[in-house]
């Protein structure tokens, strides 16, 4: 449900709205005891009839619960209002990475000081078998003192047991998901460490390093596409710190660093005098466009759930091995990201054909549609 200002939540009275999350919203609040401001998110209220959203929001709790580390946004308690979810949570006052990509030039060394911060919390975090999946700059907040808070852990998983690494299931910002996310495959902590890479490369030269004019060119790029090294970009980034990067960004994850702390124990052993000089001022990107505010940024509110024409899984199957023809197995991406948008087959159709690349192959896929009714 939603709340207003002055609203009372238990102990707690709103006094602010920060934003919605991919599965909350969340609002500023002041305990009326303590007095102590904090962050409090409530499962959003056209969300809460599903249930693997519901188990989302309680699994990022029970994930929360159990990491007490400097770098990570803490939880302080959970509990129930008027049949509600709620997660109380350490207010971080600060401004996200990304608003400070899109703010102007930070020192190399600022940058690698960030990056410490984020891998010493993920390798907690991997310590305890959790896995963020998520890792972005507007997933990592900076204190007014420098100190990095990682945010949101609504898509991490404890355990590889987890339903949640199910091949198949697709979550995640798609230009910093590892090529084996942007598969759907079953991910592990060298995920993590491949968005951090590709978070510290364009920190690094002020862009992305896998970029194109759509989601399917942004996958495929993931799964194909070597970047650029940093140096082409910023003849001012030593080569060892350009090695550490492309080792963290490899397509393989047995090519990346295993650990974060080794990823860590790299960056430690760069020498300070390589590192003092100014980055480049970012190039504005989907990620990093716009200054960010000083409090986390709203996540855009979920797109309406496609309707029961495609809720079942043998319809996207279907229309997965058609475009399968045309693409590859990148369809599977392609087709599952256009389902929460579509609300119709033809609809589906409509936007998935729009990633092949001939008009003649284009119409021949649109011409299968024909072999499903709107009961398939």
């Amino acid at each position: 449900m939603a709340f207003k200002v002055g609203d009372l939540v238990g102990d707690y009275e709103v006094i602010g709205t920060l934003g919605a999350g991919g599965i909350g919203q969340v609002y500023q609040v002041r305990h009326a005891i303590s007095q102590r401001v904090e962050a409090m998110k409530v499962l959003l209220s056209v969300q809460s009839g599903g249930d693997e959203v519901s188990e989302r929001f309680l699994r990022e709790i029970r994930v929360l619960a159990s990491l007490d580390h400097p770098n990570i946004a803490a939880l302080h308690t959970a509990f129930r209002h008027n049949g509600e979810m709620i997660m109380i949570m350490e207010f971080v006052e600060g401004v996200t990475l990304r608003g400070k990509l899109s703010s102007g030039s930070i020192m190399m060394s600022q940058s690698l000081d960030y990056m410490r911060q984020v891998l010493s919390g993920l390798a907690f975090a991997h310590a305890k078998g959790i896995v963020h999946r998520d890792i972005k700059p507007s997933n990592i907040m900076v204190t007014g003192h420098e100190r990095i808070k990682l945010l949101d852990f609504g898509l991490a998983f404890q355990g590889l047991g987890s339903d949640i690494t199910r091949t198949g299931l697709i979550l995640g910002s798609l230009h910093y998901m590892s090529p084996e996310q942007v598969m759907g495959e079953r991910v592990d902590q060298r995920s993590d460490i491949y968005s951090v890479g590709v978070t510290l490369y364009q920190l690094l030269t002020g862009r992305a390093p896998i970029d194109g004019s759509s989601e399917f060119a942004i996958a495929s790029g993931h799964l194909k596409d070597t970047p650029p090294d940093p140096a082409t970009i910023n003849a001012n980034i030593p080569p060892k710190l350009c090695a550490i990067v492309m080792k963290s960004m490899a397509k393989s994850p047995d090519d990346r660093f295993q650990t974060a702390d080794e990823f860590l124990e790299e960056l430690g052993s760069l020498g300070t005098d390589e590192t003092r000089t100014f980055l480049p001022t970012p190039a504005q990107s989907r990620e990093t466009s716009g200054h960010a505010p000083r409090r986390p940024d709203p996540a855009p509110v979920p797109a309406k759930p496609p309707t029961s024409t495609l809720s079942g899984a043998s319809v996207l199957s279907s229309v997965t091995r058609e475009l399968a023809h045309y693409i590859g197995p990148i369809a599977r991406v392609v087709v599952n990201r256009a389902a929460r948008q579509a609300h119709t087959l033809d609809e589906l159709y409509s936007l998935v054909s729009a990633e092949v690349g001939t008009e003649s192959e284009r119409k021949a896929f649109l011409a299968t549609r024909q072999k499903y009714s709107l009961e398939n």
